[in-house]
Formats: structure tokens, C-alpha cells, sequence
């Protein structure tokens, strides 16, 4: 998902400069995965963007207010922002606060309410939804098969669960 969504920014922000990348808790390993999956997807393919660092917004909606707050106000070259976890919310009150909406590519996980009208709006591009149904399925198929044969996976990729690709034109 990550390296999507780093191949994704790269061919949707439109000029060259910075990309922030707010991440959710770090005791994760998907936000982790997340982010540096996108960090090889840019750095890969597109030189025009450059990375700063991870702002490490760790779940806290205040923190994560504070810290896109300084980035923006910091740095004006700043052309998108990748989303690992919680505050959806708070990026686009940050983006409307600078009026940047419509220039900044925003790119997040999750098709929830919020993302639906960031969609709408235009100020979202893009949400890979994890599809949380396929996840619940799977999770249960599992505990059935360890309570009937015992069996116990290696991984969790043991039974593989698609994301879907959210913009505009397809999030109803």
C-alpha cells in the first residue's frame, strides 16, 4: 500500500518540492511498512520530490494538529502529504487554514466519512481503503481453523486481503 501510494504522489503532484509524511503510531508495523514503502516508491522513480522527515503524529490529534501547523507555516514548497493513520480531520483543516487545498496532492488510507468529503471537495486525491470487511473475514477463517486443526500462520499474509483505490469518480 505504501509504495503505492508513493507511485501514486509521484505522478499526481504536479511540480517539483516537498512531500510531508504523517504517520500514525510507530509501535505498528503497518505505519511503518507504510511509510517506507512510499519512502522507496518515491525515491525510486521520482527525483523531483524530496522527503523530509516522518512527522510522528502517533494517534494524537493535537500533535498532529501542532506538527502539520509548523510544517506548512515552515516550508511554502511543500506539494504533498502521505497519511498513514488517524487525522484526516486535521490535514484538511491545516490545508484550509493555508489555503491549499487545491495544490497540495493529499493522499491517505481508509474510506471513512471524512475521506469521503475530502473526496468530494477536492482537497483529497487519493485513499487506499484496506477493506476492513475482507480483514474481519479473514481474521475469523483463521480462529476457526486454529480452534479446529490447530493450525497457526506464519504471517498474517497467509490469507491476502486487497486494497481499493479511492478518488472522486469512485468513492459512493
Amino acid at each position: 500500500a505504501g509504495r503505492t501510494a508513493g507511485r501514486m504522489m509521484g505522478l499526481m503532484a504536479h511540480r517539483p518540492g516537498e512531500v510531508l509524511m504523517l504517520s500514525g503510531r510507530q509501535d505498528f508495523s503497518a505505519h511503518r511498512l507504510r511509510i517506507q514503502g512510499f519512502r522507496e516508491g518515491i525515491t525510486q522513480r521520482f527525483p523531483h520530490l524530496q522527503l523530509g522527515e516522518v512527522l510522528a503524529g502517533e494517534d494524537n490529534r493535537q500533535r498532529i494538529d501542532r506538527l502539520l501547523e509548523e510544517a506548512l507555516r515552515r516550508n511554502r514548497d511543500v506539494v504533498g502529504i502521505y497519511n498513514t493513520g488517524l487525522g484526516n480531520t486535521q490535514v484538511a483543516q491545516a490545508l484550509a487554514r493555508h489555503r491549499r487545498e487545491s495544490d497540495v496532492c493529499w493522499i491517505t488510507h481508509e474510506r471513512y466519512n471524512t475521506t469521503r468529503q475530502q473526496l468530494a471537495r477536492g482537497s483529497l486525491a487519493l485513499t487506499l481503503d484496506q477493506n476492513t470487511r475482507q480483514h474481519a473475514q479473514l481474521a475469523i477463517d483463521l480462529m476457526l481453523r486454529h480452534l479446529e486443526s490447530g493450525y497457526q500462520p506464519q504471517t498474517y499474509a497467509d490469507g491476502k486481503v486487497d486494497f481499493i483505490l479511492y478518488s472522486a469518480e469512485n468513492v459512493d
